[in-house]
């Protein structure tokens, strides 16, 4: 008894320190799925237990202000359900019941273990479990039985009515999460697999013909096959380990069983972050309207972790230039860190280049992809953007997206009418093959397919990069600044112009937000350097000073490095791996300008697959470029 009465007087604590965060998550109880509160009465952060140097890093606290944790209460996809629905009334039921599958899987899961055999958006509006989102029990209830398989796509996770949670702990505690929640704990080691992620992340949506009838299926996110085509695969570096980032802290992981101490580690961060900034930070200025159990706080957190990850974790930008025959030749690279393509996810997001030059009088000389109050970008084609290999205009733009067509072959922004693609020249991950056996559903589409630059170095695939020159009219002995800018936008206007179109209750709404919200691109990286377009002036003496990516590039088990140097210098080349552990000196001594080459073989270190550096510096001048071992 006494045990009882402790446990209501937490409950009671732990909803009042709930209203602190925002509104109360839900104490709910169906009878596969229990609300989050129910989970965060044990596993919230206290300053001793889930805390990291006194810092709350629970996952409640970091799940509660995510896209995860608000997939059913967001606002864009409740209007591009509303707008299926509002062409295609006759398929309201198979629209809405395929859509919560993933948006609301605890609503629909529930429902159709009840005898339902469909599942509406009003069910999921009226029901607080249905609205927590992808939830703690929804996760840690999914079986592995179809892990990996076509059938475990598009939402086709197993869960069943066992009040099993699983977990990724040896020797859970068992007593009180079996008297408080009446779930079972499991010891598992599928919760750290890409292919948990891959149940509801990987999507084939049905495309309608001419005549409203179900066609075929459409790719339209596939980031678990993309890095299956990769090398992070090979190295067993999963979906978790970049959004699921991992403290090797010992972690006291509950509040309950009193007077416990268990340190657990590794300790898996909740924080499911990708690069939705936009819609975060919609949600975070709608709380109120939209039900949503996170506080401004809580949501400022997310959103610092989203922007980090776009600014740190997602791509590399490189910048070099060359001055002949009057033209400045500037040479853009841009390097997917990322374990699937980029951008990533469901095809309404793009990245571009945003680049400016300024001669010495601060006249812009050339512009290419900036944009206006509404977020769009000046001078687009009407219909889309091809991709470019070299740019000479300022009305070229290099955007990396994914276009969709029609059966007709139009350009369409409807996810029912999206029958393929015209362009798909998101930059895939490293390692990414036209050789595998995914490729078809993962194409390279449009003019990227003949670029040689574009996932190719040396004339071999996988790189997981692209270069793009701007060829610009230049002057002899004259100063330039150049201002290179990755942007990043997770709508494109175009779909919200569309869907201001229609008049459906969840539509207006959006479009109400999203008008409150300036849709201003997020500037991932950033490169302003000032050059002199004169090959003999000692100020170009670094542009001189080059280092060759290797060739071939993967290899096994050898390969060659080669640089040039303009000046006498002691020189040093080293092989790092990536946790900045030197490998080996290739060269250390004092060399003449000149042309240089080397043999590295990896079979004299005993090194596994997987991505390395090596490193040049001659005199000031260091160079860094990573290299892929693939056995």
């Amino acid at each position: 008894m006494k045990s009882i009465f402790t446990t209501i007087a937490f409950i009671i604590l732990f909803f009042n320190f709930s209203l602190a965060q925002g509104l109360p998550l839900p104490f709910g109880r169906t009878i596969i799925f229990s609300g989050s509160g129910n989970c965060a009465m044990c596993h919230t952060g206290d300053g001793n237990v889930l805390s990291q140097n006194g810092v709350d890093i629970s996952p409640p606290t970091y799940w509660r202000s995510t896209m995860m944790a608000n997939s059913s209460k967001d606002p864009f996809w409740r209007a591009m359900v509303a707008e299926e629905v509002h062409n295609y009334p006759q398929l309201q039921q198979t629209i809405e019941t395929t859509c919560t599958r993933c948006h609301a899987p605890m609503g629909y899961t529930e429902a159709f273990y009840n005898g339902q055999t469909t599942y509406s958006m009003n069910q999921l509006k009226q029901d607080p479990i249905a609205n927590d989102g992808v939830s703690c029990t929804a996760c840690h209830q999914i079986k592995p039985d179809n892990f990996g398989s076509q059938n475990s796509y598009s939402g086709h996770y197993v869960i069943e009515n066992d009040s099993i949670i699983y977990g990724p702990y040896e020797n859970p505690e068992l007593t009180y999460m079996q008297m408080i929640v009446n779930y079972t704990p499991v010891f598992t080691t599928h919760m750290n697999k890409s292919e948990l992620c891959a149940t509801c992340h990987t999507l084939f949506t049905p495309y309608l013909d001419n005549q409203g009838q179900i066609a075929g299926q459409f790719p339209e996110q596939t980031p678990y096959i993309e890095w299956k085509n990769s090398i992070y695969s090979a190295q067993n570096i999963q979906c978790q380990d970049c959004h699921m980032p991992v403290t090797n802290d010992p972690i006291d992981i509950a509040t309950i069983p009193p007077a416990h101490q268990v340190l657990r580690s590794p300790y898996w961060k909740h924080e499911f972050v990708g690069g939705n900034v936009y819609m975060l930070k919609m949600l975070r200025n709608n709380i109120d309207s939209l039900g949503i159990t996170a506080s401004v706080e809580n949501f400022d957190s997310t959103i610092a972790r989203a922007e980090y990850n776009l600014t740190q974790k997602a791509l590399e930008l490189e910048v070099s230039e060359s001055f002949e025959n009057d033209s400045l030749n500037i040479f853009v690279k841009l390097t997917n860190k990322a374990g699937h393509k980029l951008p990533a996810g469901i095809p309404f997001r793009r990245m571009w280049i945003h680049l400016k030059v300024i001669d010495g009088s601060n006249n812009i000389v050339f512009e290419s992809g900036n944009w206006n109050s509404n977020g769009e970008i000046i001078g687009l084609n009407q219909d889309y953007e091809p991709h470019y290999d070299v740019v000479t205009n300022s009305d070229e733009i290099q955007i990396y997206e994914g276009v969709m067509i029609d059966v007709d072959g139009n350009v369409t922004n409807r996810l029912l009418r999206a029958s393929q693609y015209i362009k798909d020249n998101r930059i895939p991950p490293l390692g990414f093959v036209s050789t595998h056996s995914s490729y078809d559903t993962t194409a390279i589409f449009g003019n990227a397919l003949t670029d040689p630059n574009f996932n190719r170095e040396n004339g071999s695939e996988g790189s997981g990069s692209d270069i793009v020159t701007y060829r610009i009219p230049a002057m002899t002995n004259s100063s330039y600044t150049i201002t290179a800018e990755v942007c990043f936008q997770s709508i494109k206007p175009k779909v919200v112009d569309y869907l201001s179109n229609i008049i459906e209750p969840d539509i207006d709404k959006f479009v109400s937000m999203y008008n409150q919200l300036p849709n201003e691109p997020f500037v991932m990286k950033s490169i302003n350097k000032t050059v002199i377009t004169n090959v003999n002036d000692e100020l170009n003496t670094a542009s001189k000073f080059i280092l060759n990516q290797n060739y071939p590039n993967p290899f096994n088990p050898t390969t060659k490095i080669s640089w040039r140097s303009p000046f006498n210098s002691w020189q040093t080349l080293k092989v790092y791996d990536m946790l900045g552990n030197e490998i080996t000196a290739l060269v250390n001594d004092y060399r003449t300008s000149g042309n240089y080459e080397i043999e590295f073989d990896a079979t004299k270190y005993n090194l596994p697959s997987g991505i390395y550096l090596y490193k040049l510096q001659a005199g000031q001048y260091i160079a860094v470029k990573k290299f892929v071992l693939m056995k």
